[in-house]
């Protein structure tokens, strides 16, 4: 019976251990890889852009991973005992000489379990839960800067556009009037010298249209690598529409991002981290005690049942474990999160105040450019080409007008894209959501 039971408890062990080797990371080289959802594909709007970000983003994957992870260490903490049981048995073969003699198989099996008396376990599971809240503020800063980056590559994408259709028209106009002045100056009606002028104005509009397809292909290429699919097969909807006036004053924003922006949030709750941290170490400085029970077969037919309670020594540092030096830290490490604090705060005050005067430059600038200087801006450009080529205007100052005129319009597209982005901006450093609602751009 005694065989028996030493061998089912090697058999037992054996077992445990093999459970454990047997567990493994997953194998991921035979799995498929990471693909956008079909959904994302198509034609684009800015509400999509952001989805469609988030969802392909490997900034955002990687917080929300570094989340689950501690998911896990939170159920690490709250495991209740410190170690799991421990079975120990000895078997020895007693033999006692003549004139006595006498044979004795002894055996001894012990079980002993660890336990925590100074709630260590309390104290790690409130700095795991600390440390949650801090990577949530982590997640949501992420997904912030995500979709900033996301959106600003997709107005420039459509500031792209709208100058390359620009730029197409301006160096078909500008064909045919270098045409219409080579005839001319075939005729002997106009100098050869002005053909030339024509031509080389033709020519530095050609170039403008190569610079804007240039543009455009460049900044489709960035938003289909943010939004991880073909940029072959993106379509642009969207414009670059006048954005929301901001009525608070740079004072109420700098409120609001001080309690919006997860930046803060996050170096707050690290500070609250490492004091549970700290409370951690200091409850870990209590020894923990050993509880075990024992039954034995001694001498030649004794049997002795018992309990057994041990504790560590402590000893005074070096030569033992005190953890003063972790504990001394710790403390640095409090004193060094609270600085870090006041310093994300005060990058947070200066980003607003930069950001909101760069919204208000733009803003201010772009209403320069009013919708009826526009629109007679284009339909001069129409008149121009038209009195040039019924001989009422020189060659020589419809070509100096219409350089006026296509400045004009050209800066009027790169002022809305600035105003655009420094919108995104403001709306990023302030902590706004800048997900718009569906069928609204900003």
């Amino acid at each position: 019976m005694n065989r028996t039971f030493v061998a089912a408890t090697l058999v037992v062990a054996g077992a445990w251990a093999r459970a454990a080797s047997a567990q493994e990371l997953p194998d991921k080289s035979n799995q498929p890889a990471r693909q956008a959802p079909p959904r994302c594909a198509g034609a684009v709007d800015a509400e999509k852009v952001v989805r469609c970000a988030l969802a392909a983003s490997p900034e955002v994957r990687q917080a929300r991973e570094q989340l689950a992870a501690i998911a896990g260490r939170r159920t690490t903490a709250g495991v209740w005992l410190p170690s799991n049981p421990v079975v120990a048995a000895t078997i020895a073969h007693r033999r006692r000489p003549p004139p006595e003699s006498a044979e004795a198989l002894n055996w001894l099996v012990t079980l002993s379990q660890e336990v925590e008396i100074a709630g260590q376990r309390g104290a790690r599971v409130d700095a795991a839960d600390a440390e949650d809240a801090a990577q949530r503020r982590r997640v949501t800063v992420a997904e912030q800067e995500v979709a900033a980056g996301a959106l600003g590559a997709y107005y420039e994408a459509v500031a792209a556009q709208e100058g390359l259709r620009f730029a197409e028209d301006l160096a078909r106009t500008a064909q045919a009037l270098a045409a219409y002045a080579e005839g001319r100056a075939k005729e002997a009606v106009l100098a050869g010298v002005e053909a030339d002028v024509a031509r080389a104005e033709a020519t530095r509009l050609g170039l403008v249209r190569f610079e804007a397809e240039r543009r455009l292909t460049a900044s489709r290429t960035a938003l289909a690598l943010l939004l991880d699919l073909d940029p072959a097969g993106l379509t642009l909807n969207g414009s670059l529409a006048p954005t929301p006036a901001s009525a608070a004053p740079p004072g109420s924003l700098e409120e609001q991002a001080l309690r919006l922006r997860g930046e803060i949030g996050a170096a707050e709750i690290e500070r609250q981290v490492l004091e549970r941290r700290l409370a951690v170490v200091r409850r870990e400085r209590v020894p923990n005690l050993t509880i075990s029970a024992f039954a034995e077969r001694g001498e030649i037919d004794d049997r002795i049942f018992g309990f057994g309670l041990s504790v560590p020594l402590p000893l005074p540092s070096p030569v033992g474990r005190t953890r003063a030096g972790d504990i001394a830290e710790t403390l640095a490490q409090i004193r060094a999160a609270e600085a870090s604090t006041d310093l994300v705060r005060r990058r947070v005050r200066l980003e607003v105040a930069r950001a909101a005067a760069a919204y208000k430059a733009r803003q201010e600038s772009a209403g320069l450019f009013t919708p009826d200087l526009l629109d007679r801006a284009r339909a001069d450009l129409a008149a121009l080409r038209e009195a040039v080529a019924s001989r009422q205007l020189s060659l020589r100052e419809g070509l100096q007008w219409q350089r006026t005129l296509i400045e004009l319009l050209q800066g009027d597209i790169e002022t809305r894209l600035g105003r655009v982005l420094a919108w995104i901006d403001l709306q990023r450093v302030v902590g706004l959501p800048l997900a718009p609602a569906a069928g609204r751009t900003p």
